[in-house]
């Protein structure tokens, strides 16, 4: 008898085993699918001639999208292995019986595996016709919440197919392995035990990973006061999902003993808090895969949160430490900055140009146009390696962070086409990075052709003896008109934070809303299942005089503990990478004076938190009513 068919007939009488690790891995299959679907769209738009403006943003769409399907992917694989193996430890008692009637170790594991594959073809299935529906709506979407003012074009679904079908087919079946080799140490003895208890004790494979991740972290740290602040957004990114895989890794051991020091307060008043509590102790591999949804969205979601706010406050920090222009002028006027330019009230009007050249294998990028002087003066360029003295000709200045990632440094040469000709910039200096202020990449002025005329904007600097106020009434008097507006730079610096977290907001909303929603399901559907789980101890309970209101208190407080131990430990994770963060940007602006602001988004990390809990109390109450249906 074939695996393939064997695993037919037994996921046929184990449906309902199987049905919560169907609906996840299509719903990860749907993630995947719709995230290469959006990369593909904008290529396919890009292929059919867009201006400067609309590849910045197909760009920045680009590596939001890529972002997004690196999470998808890590918590289609989180989710996904959590749910076959409670697949495989709600049928302990059945796997045990076959043990009984005489199957071996290795046929016990062939059985999960080829019952898996089935699981995995249908849910492929259905995931990649669902996220192929879903592409018309999705593009729709991003139009109408102004994440581009472009409607991108829909790509072929075939690569799609590939990807997510296949990214699925391997994370369900890298998922059963695991599954498989638990389910193959199962002793026949299973088959006549009642009830379960799981101790929470650690692996060498465990102990392992919960190493190289507490090495990872710990590598971060001594790293952080060194490195580019920028560089912490790849924090952001990539250490919280090394820190979860090294918790859930110790997770059987610690996320029990976690919900017990949550419930010592209450369990000497509340009867049914006990109960929760001791069940909790007793089924810790269910405890851990319940908790497991909740601490990966927690510690993703909290991470960049506390990031991107984090790195608002050090470019406003950085704005603060480098302008000397008291006055800052935001125009669409083409003739704004002669008109400036004559006032005899201003001394240096620097006006801040960008074009969109390609540098490298014919990558376009924003490149600043940059009149030396008038930045020394006004945004208080300086060159921290080389020197900005001779910035004419065929030259070139990078930011830190470039010099770093694309290994240009000072005396690096970058090619480069300019006005249809290539052109060879030489690195003469490497400048600190300032967001707000300029790009990555600066060549002098002259260089390239003024881009179109556009919203520009101008940093002032008065003639000496002139007050700030006396300079700003003078440039309202002469840029009068809607298309102009002067601010103090106080004014201006937070006005530029203020739009900037309102873009990281509408990105995060972009990046995180899909796995925001897959990871609300897979709350929802881990605490479906230890509900079943825990359905036989709950009978039992009856039968011992506990009433219907005393077993839903008791799953309320189990919700409620699991979900309070998957939070903290999601919170943990957010303050250490939030330390670090914080500790390269101070790092940072040591020496300058001007202190960090610290903005903690408390609004967002509550509702993250209040979400969870309402998720979990939600599904725990309905998986208690169907299980007494």
């Amino acid at each position: 008898m074939s695996v393939a068919f064997l695993g037919r007939q037994t996921v046929r009488a184990s449906w309902p085993a199987y049905l919560g690790a169907f609906v996840a891995l299509a719903v990860g299959v749907v993630l995947i699918g719709v995230t290469v679907i959006l990369i593909g769209a904008v290529d396919a738009t890009l292929a059919r001639g867009v201006t400067a403006d609309q590849r910045r943003q197909l760009d920045d769409l680009t590596s939001m999208f890529g972002i997004m399907s690196a999470v998808a992917l890590f918590l289609a694989l989180f989710v996904v292995g959590s749910t076959f193996g409670f697949a495989v430890a709600t049928r302990r008692r059945t796997l045990g019986l076959l043990r009984l009637v005489g199957a071996t170790p290795r046929q016990v594991r062939r059985l999960i595996l080829g019952e898996s594959a089935v699981v995995a073809a249908a849910a492929t299935v259905v995931g990649c016709g669902l996220a192929t529906l879903l592409t018309p709506a999705t593009l729709r979407l991003l139009h109408t919440v102004g994440s581009s003012d472009l409607r991108l074009s829909p790509p072929s679904p075939w690569t799609a197919w590939l990807v997510a079908g296949g990214g699925g087919m391997a994370v369900a079946l890298l998922g059963a392995w695991r599954s498989s080799r638990r389910a193959a140490t199962i002793p026949p003895a299973a088959a006549l035990r009642e009830a379960t208890i799981d101790r929470g004790r650690l692996t060498v494979g465990q102990a392992l990973i919960a190493t190289l991740s507490l090495a990872a972290a710990v590598a971060a740290a001594i790293l952080a006061p060194h490195i580019a602040p920028l560089f912490t957004l790849i924090f952001a990114v990539l250490l919280p999902e090394v820190l979860v895989v090294g918790l859930m890794a110790v997770g059987p051991l610690a996320i029990p003993r976690l919900t017990g020091l949550l419930a010592r307060p209450f369990v000497d008043h509340d009867v049914t808090a006990r109960l929760a509590r001791d069940e909790l102790r007793a089924d810790v591999r269910t405890t851990t895969a319940v908790a497991a949804p909740i601490v990966a969205i927690s510690s993703i979601a909290g991470s960049m949160l506390l990031a991107l706010s984090f790195s608002v406050d050090w470019t406003s920090a950085q704005d603060r430490a480098h302008l000397a222009a008291p006055v800052v002028v935001s125009t669409t006027d083409p003739g704004a900055a002669s008109a400036l330019a004559a006032n005899p009230a201003v001394a240096v009007a620097d006006v801040r140009r960008s074009v969109q050249l390609p540098v490298g294998d014919n990558d376009h990028q924003d490149v600043d146009l940059i009149d030396a002087d008038a930045a020394t003066a006004a945004r208080g360029l300086s060159a921290v390696q080389g020197s900005l003295a001779d910035f004419r000709g065929p030259v070139a200045a990078v930011t830190r962070s470039r010099a770093i990632d694309a290994e240009t440094g000072l005396g690096a040469t970058l090619h480069a086409r300019i006005d249809g000709r290539p052109v060879d910039l030489r690195v003469v200096a490497v400048v600190a990075d300032a967001p707000d202020l300029y790009g990555e990449v600066l060549i002098p002025a002259d260089l390239a052709p003024d881009p179109d005329p556009g919203a520009v904007t101008v940093f002032v600097m008065p003639r000496p003896g002139v007050p700030s106020d006396d300079l700003a009434r003078s440039l309202k008097q002469t840029l009068a008109g809607p298309d102009n507006e002067v601010l103090a730079v106080d004014d201006w610096i937070d006005r530029t934070a203020t739009v900037t977290r309102r873009a990281n907001n509408l990105g995060l909303t972009v990046l995180l809303g899909p796995a925001g929603l897959y990871s609300a399901l897979a709350i929802v559907n881990g605490t479906l299942i230890g509900a079943a789980q825990r359905r036989r101890p709950h009978q039992l309970v009856r039968l011992l005089g506990a009433t219907s209101r005393q077993v839903r208190r008791t799953a309320l407080w189990q919700a409620a503990l699991v979900a309070g131990a998957g939070l903290l430990l999601g919170a943990a994770t957010t303050a250490f990478l939030g330390w670090l963060v914080r500790r390269a940007t101070t790092a940072d602006l040591a020496g300058t004076g001007v202190a960090v602001p610290l903005t903690i988004p408390w609004l967002p990390l509550l509702g993250i938190a209040v979400v969870c809990v309402a998720l979990a109390a939600t599904a725990a109450v309905t998986g208690i009513r169907v299980s007494r249906r």
